[in-house]
C-alpha cells in the first residue's frame, strides 16, 4: 500500500464514514419506529449516502411519511404512480416518499406488479387495437 495516492486513501475514508453514518441513521429509524414494518434496507452512494427502506405496502408509505413528518398528515409528500411500458408487459405501482433525515435522504418505497385484473386499465392500447 506504500505506492497507493494518499488522497485515494482519504477518499476511501471519507466514503467509509459517510456510509457508517447513513447506517446509523437506518438503526435509528428502525430502533425509534418498531411498530412500522420494513422489508428491506439498503444504503446506496449516488451524491452521498441514501437509506432506501423497501416497504410492504402502499399503506407503510404513508404512515412513514406520517411519522417523519413528525405525525402531520400529508406534509411528507407521496408519489403513486401506475405504468407499463408497452401493450403486454407488466404494469407496476409505485409508492413512494423521499424524506431528509439527519442530513441523509431517505427514500421509502414500495412497488407491486399489478392483477391481471387491474392492470389491463393501465395498459397502453396497442396500434392494432387503436385503428379498429
Amino acid at each position: 500500500m506504500s505506492g497507493t495516492p494518499l488522497h485515494l486513501l482519504e477518499q476511501i475514508a471519507a466514503d467509509e464514514t459517510a456510509v457508517r453514518i447513513a447506517a446509523d441513521v437506518a438503526r435509528s429509524l428502525l430502533a425509534g419506529h418498531p411498530d412500522l414494518p420494513v422489508t428491506g434496507v439498503k444504503l446506496v452512494k449516488y451524491q452521498g449516502v441514501e437509506v432506501h427502506l423497501k416497504l410492504p405496502a402502499a399503506a407503510a408509505v404513508h404512515a412513514w411519511a406520517d411519522a417523519l413528518s413528525l405525525g402531520l398528515h400529508g406534509l411528507l409528500p407521496v408519489t403513486h404512480t401506475v405504468e407499463a411500458s408497452y401493450p403486454d408487459s407488466p404494469v407496476f405501482e409505485h409508492v413512494t416518499a423521499v424524506a431528509t433525515v439527519q442530513g441523509h435522504r431517505v427514500r421509502l418505497s414500495f412497488c407491486r406488479i399489478l392483477p391481471e385484473d387491474e392492470a389491463s386499465a393501465y395498459r397502453p392500447v396497442s396500434r392494432s387495437e387503436a385503428t379498429k
